[in-house]
């Protein structure tokens, strides 16, 4: 075959693709490619996107940033033009094309406003803890352990400010991190005598765990195509609302590192006004994580979010605007979220330290921007360290306190004044409730409390009495409840989903 045979081919197949002979020079020539994925973070303007760019600039104008800035951004090349430097950007797993890289958040540490400690000297906050994400140069988000801190830790024993910068290059920032002066707010007395409880529970036995239909390796983890009823016992059914993406960012092994991957394990979730937000870890020992929230009013369909890499562009662009991926953050276990009209909040405990005199740490994040707004510490006693909690409203937190020795459940209230936390037992079960699974959800409504195992759920009253026992056989984890209104939502794992019943 002729060259000039061959070079008429090879323009025709490229033209038809909407690639031009000159853009592809140009990225073997110019573009500067990773083996692996970097995370970029977003900027406040929106900029066009392209299908291609060349060594003269980019072409093919066909959306806009603003559908996508929430999402999970990232990249494994860019290249430099005469018009400036353009980034091939992948949201959410699925690749979008070519953005100016005035479009992410160049030489930034973003940081919570402020930190409030509560008044503790068996404690000392990790000043990282505060950041949201630092970038470069480029917009590429940068590990925390780059990062320089003036004050890498602070001694909540001391009442007072302390002025904490943080460095990476030419980026820099400021948290004032405070000390409440008052040591009462961290000593309160458990009062109550428990009330009878339920007779004790098994859970699963043996090693294997069930899943839903595809979520198998005979199945290559595909999509559900179907919603799921589930049928509880004394009339409790739960059905399928929302299927949820096995990643919200490329898959398995294509990061380079822990910040990009979201995805697959769920540990918490909340739901308030139809948005629904999860905390998804990429490993079960990780402490740092990201939350995803979805706008269930605008994503209606029970099936069409797994497959955002799949589906038709102009779904995709609306799904994507209407699902939001907060950056690489300190979020504890995950599993105590709760949520207000504003902001979600997560209780951000260490699941490993069984009790003993540490504070514990509430983060407030927005909705809108899914960032740290604000971080309070907080302590009910010296031996009351608090694994599952859940949020009403803005100013209160429910906490549940399981005493396993001595055979019972506590039910503490606190209630936040200005910055400080004041507890108060408002109830007690006696039991353990199930003999061989961990707490897996806790949410409070309709003045009751919900309390989730492995293929149980509980309603307790507030002052602790029992109401009811919900026993299913699913053998999937469960991962999280909330209440809304006169709804209760729980999380299964294996796929991730989310489920509705009535919450009577």
């Amino acid at each position: 075959m002729k060259k000039s045979f061959k070079l008429a081919l090879l323009t025709f197949i490229l033209l038809a693709s909407g690639i031009s002979i000159e853009g592809v020079k140009a990225n073997s020539v110019n573009a500067k490619t990773y083996s692996k994925a970097v995370t970029k973070i977003a900027g406040s303007k929106n900029y066009s996107i392209y299908h291609r760019v060349s060594s003269k600039g980019p072409a093919g104008k066909f959306t806009s940033t603003k559908y996508f800035k929430y999402g999970q951004i990232q990249s494994k090349k860019y290249i430099s033009t005469k018009k400036g430097t353009y980034w091939d950007i992948y949201v959410d797993g699925r690749h979008v094309g070519w953005v100016n890289q005035n479009f992410f958040a160049r030489d930034k540490i973003s940081v919570a406003g402020d930190v409030s400690l509560v008044n503790n000297a068996e404690y000392s906050f990790n000043t990282k803890d505060a950041i949201n994400y630092v970038t470069d140069s480029k917009g590429t988000a940068i590990d925390l352990n780059k990062v320089s801190v003036d004050h890498a830790y602070i001694n909540s024993g001391k009442a007072g400010v302390t002025k904490v910068n943080y460095s990476y290059k030419k980026a820099h920032a400021l948290v004032n991190v405070t000390v409440r002066n008052n040591p009462a707010e961290a000593e309160n007395l458990a009062t109550l005598s428990p009330q009878k409880g339920f007779k004790l529970a098994t859970g699963w036995k043996g090693s294997s765990k069930g899943s839903s239909t595809n979520w198998n390796a005979v199945h290559h983890y595909t999509s559900e195509t179907r919603p799921n009823t589930i049928k509880g016992s004394n009339g409790l059914i739960l059905k399928t609302r929302l299927y949820q993406p096995r990643f919200v960012s490329l898959s398995y092994g294509q990061a380079a590192d822990a910040m990009g991957q979201v995805g697959v394990i769920p540990e918490g979730i909340t739901v308030n006004d139809n948005i629904f937000a999860a905390s998804m870890y990429s490993s079960s020992n990780d402490d740092h994580g990201h939350i995803v929230s979805y706008n269930l009013n605008h994503i209606k369909s029970k099936t069409a979010a797994q497959n955002l890499t799949t589906m038709k562009w102009s779904t995709f662009k609306s799904y994507a605007k209407h699902i939001k991926v907060s950056p690489y953050i300190k979020l504890g276990h995950g599993q105590a979220l709760g949520s207000s009209q504003d902001y979600i909040y997560v209780m951000a405990n260490n699941n490993k330290y069984s009790n003993g005199p540490q504070s514990e740490e509430i983060l407030q994040i927005r909705k809108s921007d899914m960032q740290i707004n604000k971080i309070w510490t907080f302590r009910i006693a010296t031996n009351r360290y608090i694994h599952n909690a859940t949020f009403v409203g803005d100013n209160t937190m429910y906490a549940l306190f399981h005493n396993g020795a001595h055979g019972y459940y506590e039910y503490w209230k606190l209630t936040r004044s200005g910055d400080e936390w004041h507890a108060q037992e408002v109830g007690a079960t006696q039991g353990n409730f199930v003999s061989n699974s961990p707490v897996q959800g806790f949410a409070y409504g309709n003045g009751n409390f919900y309390i989730g195992f492995n293929d149980h759920i509980f309603k307790v009253s507030e002052n602790g009495q029992a109401k009811a026992h919900y026993k299913f056989n699913t053998r999937r984890e469960l991962e999280g409840m909330s209440v809304n209104g006169s709804q209760l939502y729980v999380e299964f794992a294996q796929r991730s989903e989310l489920t509705v019943g009535k919450a009577d």
